[in-house]
């Protein structure tokens, strides 16, 4: 080797050049380059490293690198995940470094997206560290920089990787023929136009640059001899990692296979065998039914699995506002023993099968079961768990790629687009022509149905923790879903409204949370990142405009319009709520306003004033007011009639929606004796509905109560202090998903 390198190695993306990193430019994740022709073969990575400069670096936060493993011998070992920073700790013009007991590590970051301070949101991490013994395992210190240190080396390029014997393939066997897709083809090709940009469309992206790793998305048709698959399409993610000597070590393929196309097919289940290589890595399924609008993946390695774990701060990632803050529970080891750990293709692992099942389901919340394990405890049966259901989720009808984009179809480019209206979209003939999706050509059955009112957090977390582009994707295809399925003249075509687009409030929340996450964690570069801001913004906004400054109109502080207002009580019709997913709403509301996202703050502080209210304005002892061991009841009376107007206080709805307590005092012996049965007994200081289960409504209130808490409105603190006070709380500790406490 010439030119041996003795002195560390830093590679870091800054906007779209890389700094330190000879040998051409590279596309970061946030905006568009020429592929890089430059060799990376013209030194090697010294095992020595360099200490961090005096007062000039300032510690983040940890990550562990566990090696869970048994046959790596290798003396170093390259690990990529991604990694939110809290707003400020990354200055725009800052670099992030690894290190362990204070010696810096060759470190490569591709930055992705950024606060609006311009510090960074979150990247995507590679590390060549020692490798970990088996079994045992390194943790690296995360250090912000001033400035680049070390020596550069050539980004890893197409020309490197193809200079080895790398190949992948996908191989279909449908309908008696057998249809195949190769990787390497496909690059070849790509090496040849001279091109891969950062958010190519239908050909190439380049996802990850750097002299540690490179990554390229692209599409492969799968085909035999002239004859391609009708609906099956195929995308390798391929990210080649540089070894220790310089050379290319090994490489990591996600194969992708979808049946998604939006238009220019005729949608229909297909079944095949399917058949994956990666060097002489392989994976194979037999007899999938591949559902219509779903897909799924699968991780080889040319070199063989590296079975290296990292595992995050999941304290910091709470801290960051990625996610909320949650309490300090943690999963029993036994009950983390017993969960799945990976899902086959077209199965659906611990998701609901019909989400539009009543009750209680592991997936609804802020996070789902299997998410929320894992952001309290980042224990790797937790990611494993986290994971499989989101590779399951894939199995469901929410996927709609655009041909002329090749992402995720946007209500922008097809404003007259809908699922829910689609009978009245075929016979409406005009501008919905143009956007109509096409008729099934066959059989479009599925055992799986997506529901937007129950829908999980999909993509999200996997994504900001591990930076892989297929969660990315899968984030915003539920993302955009969300706004694609509704009646267009109910969301205003290509505005997204939601207030009449989804008419239960449940609906509007889980949408809003989406929405908003996907704006949060999409690469600035991404042309998909100002489509969902801009539709977070608009729907923000569109709520305000709607309930805050009428305010006089809604004066309960609840969202009340479409479908909110439809309980029977008391035998009359249609002047119930349901409080429980007015506390959802609350919580996304709250979400969104601690992401960043303008004026939600200000929805927040209106929002939570109903919470704060049905727990305060009745306390323990007086007769008037909402007495709040009822702020957790499954429905509350509104109003008189169906034709009537609201209520104007909160003690008048607790008069119409519990006479029978009415003039009780509040928390005496003589209320809770009242609200008990035959078939349960109900405590001082208890809260109704199911007090005691991780997923009951006093459960579906905390969260409410948590951004409530984190507003800064009058009284939002006590109205937490009553609440944390209770008598008959859950165990969240195998059940987190409602486990949010404030910041």
């Amino acid at each position: 080797m010439a030119n041996r390198l003795t002195i560390m190695f830093i590679c870091v993306t800054v906007a779209a050049v890389l700094v330190g990193c000879g040998g051409g430019s590279g596309g970061s994740g946030g905006s568009t380059s020429s592929q890089p022709a430059g060799g990376g073969n013209s030194g090697s990575l010294s095992s020595s490293s360099s200490s961090l400069p005096s007062g000039a670096a300032r510690h983040i936060t940890d990550v562990s690198v566990q090696n869970y493993g048994s046959g790596n011998s290798a003396s170093t070992v390259d690990v990529t995940f991604g990694q939110v920073f809290a707003k400020g700790d990354v200055g725009a013009s800052q670099h992030v470094v690894a290190a362990v007991n204070g010696k810096m590590l060759p470190t490569q970051v591709d930055r992705k997206a950024t606060w609006a301070d311009g510090s960074v949101r979150h990247s995507v991490v590679t590390v060549q560290l020692p490798a970990p013994a088996s079994g045992k395992a390194t943790t690296l210190q995360l250090y912000a920089v001033a400035h680049n240190a070390g020596l550069g080396l050539g980004t890893v390029s197409l020309g490197d990787l193809l200079g080895t014997n790398f190949t992948a393939n996908v191989r279909i066997t449908l309908g008696g023929t057998t249809y195949t897709a190769n990787a390497r083809n496909a690059l070849e090709q790509i090496a040849q136009s001279g091109t891969c940009p950062a958010w190519g469309q239908r050909s190439c992206k380049r996802w990850l640059a750097g002299g540690l790793a490179s990554e390229w998305i692209v599409p492969a048709t799968l085909t035999s001899g002239n004859a391609t698959a009708p609906r099956l399409r195929v995308f390798f993610n391929v990210r080649a990692y540089r070894a220790a000597d310089g050379s290319i070590g090994n490489v990591r393929v996600d194969s992708v296979i979808e049946n998604d196309q939006a238009y220019n097919v005729s949608p229909s289940n297909e079944t095949y065998d399917a058949v994956l290589n990666v060097g002489s890595s392989n994976y194979s399924a037999t007899g999938i039914t591949h559902y219509t609008q779903a897909r799924w993946h699968h991780v080889l390695w040319s070199q063989g699995n590296p079975s290296m774990y990292v595992k995050p701060d999941v304290a910091y990632l709470q801290k960051s506002g990625a996610i909320s803050k949650y309490a300090a529970v943690t999963p029993t080891s036994s009950f983390l023993n017993s969960v799945t750990q990976s899902a086959a293709p077209m199965t659906h692992a611990d998701q609901t099968p019909y989400m539009g099942t009543t009750g209680a389901q592991p997936a609804i919340g802020p996070l789902p079961r299997w998410t929320s394990a894992f952001v309290v405890s980042g224990d790797r049966r937790a990611f494993n768990w986290m994971v499989a259901n989101d590779d399951a989720v894939g199995s469901y009808g929410f996927h709609y790629r655009d041909p002329v984009t090749g992402r995720p179809l946007t209500i922008t480019n097809h404003p007259y687009v809908t699922i829910a209206a689609l009978s009245y979209a075929r016979q409406a003939g005009g501008q919905y022509q143009s956007d109509l999706l096409p008729a099934c050509g066959g059989d479009c059955s599925s055992p799986y149905t997506f529901d937007i009112a129950h829908e999980p957090s999909i993509g999200y977390v996997p994504y900001l923790v591990t930076g892989d582009f297929y969660y990315l994707e899968e984030m915003q295809f539920e993302a955009s879903y969300d706004e694609l399925w509704s009646n267009p003249a109910y969301r205003d075509y290509d505005k997204g409204r939601l207030i009449v687009a989804n008419p239960q409030v449940r609906g509007q929340a889980w949408t809003l949370r989406t929405i908003a996450d996907a704006a949060f964690a999409t690469p600035d570069g991404d042309p998909l990142k100002s489509y969902f801001t801009h539709q977070i913004d608009y729907i923000i906004n569109d709520y305000i405009k709607t309930y805050v400054d009428n305010a006089a109109s809604h004066p309960l502080h609840v969202l009340d319009g479409g479908n909110a207002i439809i309980y029977t009580l008391n035998g009359a019709a249609k002047v119930g709520i349901a409080p429980w997913q007015q506390d959802f709403f609350t919580w996304s509301v709250g979400h969104a306003a601690v992401q960043g996202v303008p004026n939600a703050g200000q929805l927040l502080g209106w929002m939570a004033k109903f919470q704060v209210g049905l727990m305060t304005s009745g306390p323990s002892g007086s007769t008037d007011g909402f007495c709040w061991l009822e702020a957790s009841g499954y429905a509350f009376q509104v109003r008189d009639s169906a034709s009537a107007p609201q209520y104007s206080t909160l003690s008048q709805v607790y008069k119409a929606t519990y006479p029978q307590l009415y003039g009780l005092k509040c928390n005496s012996q003589e209320m809770v004796n009242a609200m008990s049965s035959s078939t349960s007994t109900q405590k001082i200081s208890e809260m109704d509905g199911y007090s005691s289960s991780p997923t009951g409504f006093p459960s579906n209130l905390q969260i409410a109560l948590a951004a409530a808490a984190n507003s800064g409105i009058a009284k939002a603190g006590d109205a937490w202090s009553v609440f944390s006070n209770r008598s008959v709380k859950p165990d969240y500790a195998n059940y987190a998903n409602f486990a949010v406490v404030p910041r």
